[in-house]
């Protein structure tokens, strides 16, 4: 196991750790708010566990293996195991969602479910995510979703989400094959790519080049720059900007960090260039972004930490 940075712990094949409400009890469910002041923001990672989000205000954008999709409030997703995703709030806009991330574990009390079932629903092979609508089929998805948040049995959590988890995953297999899915992509080139978005995730701080990055997936600088440009719409360079940037929001959210502390904790070489990026993917100034957000963003557990 590894504490990668501040935003996850991470397997050692680097795959996140979901932070389980209960750890025995391998789920994480949660509602949440963010006002329009608010930036929310979940970097590029990839886990084991099956992602549903239920978007009840607002929109949210989700970036999927190199899609990029908008969810807007009654519509929902789906993402699958081990697909490369990052979700954000919209610039001047408040949203709320409710999230529902569950391990594949909780789904097959057998080999045989397993590999009858779950096995062919979470390969590599499979889709990458399912939009869900309330105009198909995918609404009886949402409808358990809602109902897990807004009706639950709180004497009998587990078993109330467990439930759900499985209703929803039977409406999935049910419809699977008559579904119309983005293909997924090839997993060698996925592979390649996780191995350099790593690499600048954990030398975000420090000088990094465009030969390092490329080193670290045995390929060429230009191939490199194409994945990048294929999964996540920037070159390596624009990408590590903007992780430096979004890495000093927590900065300057939960700490008294003075801007040009924060410009160096973060790679920036001066506090005059950090300030000048901001501005310019932020649309403000650090000390102004400061200013505005509200460090409490409303949220709420279906299964409360404080029971554990």
């Amino acid at each position: 196991m590894i504490k990668e940075n501040d935003f996850f712990t991470k397997r050692n094949d680097h795959s996140q750790i979901i932070e389980y409400n209960n750890p025995q009890f391998e789920c994480f469910s949660s509602s949440a708010y963010f006002s329009a002041n608010q930036h929310y923001f979940v970097p590029d990672h990839w886990h084991e566990d099956l992602e549903y989000l239920y978007v009840v205000e607002g929109e949210l954008e989700y970036h999927v293996n190199g899609q990029n999709i908008i969810i807007h409030a009654g519509e929902g997703i789906l993402v699958n195991s081990k697909r490369i995703h990052s979700n954000r709030s919209l610039p001047g806009k408040s949203c709320a969602f409710y999230c529902a991330i569950v391990h594949p574990c909780l789904l097959c009390s057998t080999r045989y479910i397993q590999q009858t079932y779950l096995f062919p629903v979470i390969s590599p092979n499979s889709f990458d995510y399912l939009l869900l609508s309330s105009g198909d089929w995918t609404k009886q998805i949402i409808d358990e979703l809602v109902r897990m948040f807004e009706s639950p049995d709180i004497k009998n959590i587990e078993l109330e989400i467990l439930e759900s988890f499985i209703r929803m995953f039977k409406i999935l297999y049910a419809h699977l094959e008559k579904a119309v899915l983005p293909s997924p992509v090839s997993a060698a080139r996925i592979g390649t790519f996780k191995s350099m978005l790593l690499y600048i995730q954990e030398h975000y701080h420090e000088k990094v080049s465009l030969e390092e990055i490329a080193d670290v997936g045995s390929v060429g600088k230009t191939l490199c720059t194409k994945l990048f440009r294929t999964y996540t719409s920037k070159t390596p360079g624009e990408y590590l900007i903007h992780y430096r940037i979004q890495k000093s929001l927590d900065l300057l959210t939960y700490t008294r960090d003075s801007i040009t502390d924060i410009a160096y904790a973060v790679g920036f070489s001066s506090a005059s260039h950090y300030t000048r990026t901001f501005r310019d993917i932020m649309g403000c100034t650090p000390l102004k972004y400061r200013t505005n957000t509200v460090e409490d963003t409303a949220s709420y557990h279906l299964v409360s930490r404080d029971n554990i």
